[in-house]
C-alpha cells in the first residue's frame, strides 16, 4: 500500500470516528433533554375562582363564564347564590378591619370545596376553592341547578293535587303520587272527557265527576291541561267541598227567594257595584216599578230615578240637592244607620231602611205603614179627647198605672198639687206622688193608705177620707180601683164638715 492511500485510509476512518460521535452526542443530548422534561412537575390547575368586593359590590372576577355566577351584583346576591352549600355565611362582609375565616360545604365528607373570605384596606376577596373542578362556580352552578331539579321533581311528586304528563298520542308518560292515589283508575275517562288543545303553548279548564277509588261517592275535578311541544300536561285539582257548597248557596238563596216572596215588606239588593241584584214581589207590588225593570238589573240611582218619576218617594225641592241625598243616604245605609218615613201624595205613608250586607251591597227595605201611622194618629187623636174632656173637670184626676206609675192628670190636679208626669223628664211613682201630696196636704193616715194599697195591689174598694187645708178648705179625697190600675179624686167640699157629718160623709 503506497503512502497515498495510506492516508486516504487515515483521512476516511478520522472522519468516520469523528461522525459517529457527533451523532451520539446529538442522540445523547436530545435524550437528556427529554429525561429533563419529563422530570419537570406538570403546571397545577386552577382550583378556585375569586371575587373580589369593593364596599359591599363586586368590583371584579375570574369566572371565565360570569352567566354561571347568575344575577349577582353584591354580597347579598352572592350570599343567597352560596348559602345552599355553605351554611352560616355572614350577613354583611368585613368592614375595614383585616380579616380572613374560611367556610367548608354543608357536605364536607363528600363534597372538599371551601369557601375563605379576606378582608383588607377595604377590599374583600371570595374565593371558591373545589380541586374537583378547574372553575369551581361552573362546578357549583351545576350542583345548585341538580339540587333545585331535585326539589323541583319532590315537589311535583308530592302535590296534593293530580299531576300527570301524556304524549301527544294520549299515552300516559309521568304522574305523581297524587294522580296513582286518587285517578288512575279514571285516567281514561278523563281524558275521554276533557279538551284537549290542538296546539302548544295552549291551555283548557274542565270540570269533571269521577268516581272515589273502592266506592264512596264522587270526586269533582277541575281539570287544567297545557300544551307542549313534546306533549301534555294536566292538573287535577279536587273541588268536592267547593261544589257542594255551591249547591248548598243556590239552596240557600232558593229557600230565601221563597221567604222573601212572602213578605210584605218590599226588599231591594244592591250589590257592590251598587246594582240590583234581589227583589221580592212586594217591591213590585209597593213600588209600582215593572218587574221587567227590576228583572234588568238597574243601578241603585236608576231605581231611585223612577221612583221619584214615578212619585214613589217625596219630590225634592231641588234635583241636585236630591241626588246628594240619595249617595248620602246610600252612605248613611253602608253605615247601618239610615232610616227614613216617606209620606206620599197618595195618602200612603212608607218606612223605608237601609241596612249593610256583606262584601259592601246595600239593602233597601220598604215598609207601608199606612195603617199603622193612621191608627196613630187616631190614638193620639182620642187622647187629646180624652185629656180635654178631664181637664173639664172640677175634680183632681190623676191615674195610676198598674206599674205604680202616674201615667196622666188633669189640669185641676196640676194646679192643685203642683204635679204634670206629661212634663217630667222621669217617671213619677206612687211613692214620688205621695210624698209630693203629703206635703201639699197632710193627713195622718190617707196618704199612707194610698201607697200601701197600690204598692201591694190589694186595692178592691175604694179608700175616701176629707182633708182639712192650711187654709180652711176641706178636701174629698178618694182612692177607686179602675181597669189596669187606680186612680185618685180629690175635690173640694161645698159645706166643712166636722165630727160625726165628716164620717157620715166619707161613708156615703
Amino acid at each position: 500500500m503506497d503512502a497515498t492511500a495510506v492516508v486516504n485510509f487515515a483521512g476516511v476512518f478520522a472522519i468516520s470516528v469523528i461522525a459517529s460521535f457527533a451523532v451520539l452526542w446529538v442522540f445523547g443530548a436530545a435524550l437528556g433533554r427529554g429525561r429533563r422534561l419529563q422530570m419537570r412537575p406538570a403546571p397545577r390547575p386552577v382550583t378556585e375562582n375569586t371575587i373580589l368586593f369593593r364596599n359591599g359590590v363586586i368590583d371584579g372576577h375570574d369566572v371565565i363564564r360570569p352567566g354561571n355566577l347568575g344575577p349577582v351584583d353584591d354580597w347579598i346576591d352572592l350570599r343567597n347564590w352560596l348559602g345552599d352549600r355553605f351554611a352560616g355565611l355572614p350577613e354583611h362582609l368585613p368592614d375595614d378591619r383585616t380579616e380572613t375565616v374560611t367556610f367548608r360545604a354543608t357536605n364536607a365528607a363528600e363534597d372538599p370545596a371551601t369557601l375563605t373570605i379576606s378582608a383588607e384596606k377595604g377590599l374583600t376577596c371570595v374565593t371558591l376553592e373545589d380541586p374537583v373542578e378547574s372553575q369551581p362556580a361552573d362546578r357549583h352552578q351545576a350542583m345548585r341547578l341538580k339540587t333545585a331539579q331535585s326539589e323541583d321533581r319532590l315537589a311535583l311528586m308530592t302535590a296534593p293535587c293530580a299531576i300527570w304528563k301524556t304524549d301527544r298520542s294520549g299515552e300516559v308518560i309521568w304522574q305523581n303520587a297524587a294522580c296513582r292515589r286518587l285517578l288512575t283508575e279514571q285516567l281514561d275517562h278523563i281524558l275521554e272527557n276533557i279538551e284537549i288543545p290542538a296546539h302548544a303553548n295552549e291551555s283548557t279548564s274542565s270540570r269533571i265527576a269521577i268516581a272515589r277509588p273502592h266506592g264512596g261517592g264522587t270526586i269533582w275535578c277541575d281539570v287544567d291541561v297545557f300544551t307542549t311541544e313534546r306533549g301534555v300536561i294536566h292538573y287535577a285539582t279536587d273541588v268536592t267541598n267547593a261544589v257542594h257548597a255551591e249547591a248548598a248557596q243556590r239552596e240557600f238563596v232558593q229557600t230565601l227567594t221563597k221567604t222573601f216572596a212572602n213578605l210584605t215588606t218590599g226588599l231591594a239588593i244592591f250589590d257592590r257595584n251598587k246594582q240590583l241584584a234581589l227583589f221580592n214581589p212586594a217591591l213590585v207590588d209597593l213600588t209600582a216599578l215593572p218587574a221587567e225593570f227590576l228583572s234588568g238589573r238597574p243601578s241603585l240611582m236608576s231605581f231611585f230615578d223612577n221612583l221619584r218619576d214615578r212619585q214613589v218617594m217625596p219630590e225634592p225641592k231641588s234635583y241636585s240637592d236630591w241626588r246628594a241625598q240619595i249617595n248620602q243616604m246610600i252612605e248613611t245605609a253602608s253605615d247601618g244607620l239610615y232610616q227614613e218615613t216617606w209620606s206620599l201624595p197618595s195618602g200612603v205613608t212608607y218606612r223605608v231602611t237601609g241596612r249593610p250586607h256583606p262584601d259592601g251591597a246595600v239593602a233597601f227595605l220598604f215598609e207601608d205603614i199606612t195603617a199603622e201611622i193612621s191608627l196613630t194618629r187616631r190614638f193620639r187623636a182620642q187622647n187629646d179627647l180624652r185629656q180635654s174632656v178631664i181637664d173639664k173637670l172640677d175634680h183632681a184626676v190623676a191615674v195610676i198605672a198598674a206599674n205604680n206609675v202616674v201615667i196622666f192628670c188633669n189640669a185641676t190636679w196640676t194646679e192643685m198639687f203642683g204635679v204634670d208626669p206629661d212634663t217630667s223628664f222621669a217617671e213619677l211613682g206612687i211613692r214620688d206622688l205621695v210624698t209630693i201630696c203629703r206635703e201639699k196636704y197632710p193627713h195622718p193616715d190617707f196618704w199612707q193608705r194610698v201607697e200601701m194599697q197600690t204598692t201591694s195591689n190589694t186595692l178592691s174598694q175604694p179608700v175616701e177620707d176629707i182633708i182639712d187645708t192650711e187654709d180652711g178648705r176641706q178636701l174629698m179625697c178618694r182612692l177607686v180601683p179602675v181597669s189596669g190600675g187606680a186612680a185618685i179624686l180629690c175635690r173640694p167640699v161645698d159645706h166643712p164638715v166636722t165630727g160625726a157629718a165628716k164620717a157620715e160623709a166619707v161613708n156615703t
